[in-house]
């Protein structure tokens, strides 16, 4: 009896620290996403403020650090198209699709018909 209490207690303590641990990590991946967005944000910000080369910076940042999402070449592409470099931006389009057809499951049909608009547009222009 005293046994089936302790191995009860243990299960009781192993499930309580899986629930937290599941907790930190939600908490964790929370806060890289809200850290991704910020990044993200702050380039599209800096293009539209004209800080091209500060933009680029940060674009080529985010690739390094977020290399498991395709933001880092979407904003290198509007650093690119801001430049009138449409080849360029063009070429970091493709990437984004590329990115969003090799992981098809994460991404809405629609964003990969977007950056397919926004390719066709900086080939063309």
């Amino acid at each position: 009896m005293e046994q089936d209490q302790a191995e009860r207690a243990a299960h009781q303590r192993a499930q309580a620290s899986a629930q937290q641990a599941q907790r930190s990590a939600t908490v964790e991946a929370f806060d890289d996403a809200q850290a991704l967005d910020a990044a993200s944000n702050a380039v599209v910000d800096l293009v539209q403020a004209g800080k091209l080369d500060e933009a680029e910076v940060a674009a080529r940042e985010l690739l390094v650090r977020y290399p498991e999402v395709p933001d880092g070449y979407d904003r290198l592409g509007m650093v690119y198209e801001a430049r009138g470099d449409r080849q360029q931006a063009a070429e970091c389009y493709r990437k984004v699709i590329e990115f969003v057809r090799a992981h098809p499951g994460h991404f809405d049909p629609q964003y990969e018909h977007y950056f397919l608009a926004k390719l066709d547009s900086a080939a063309t222009n």
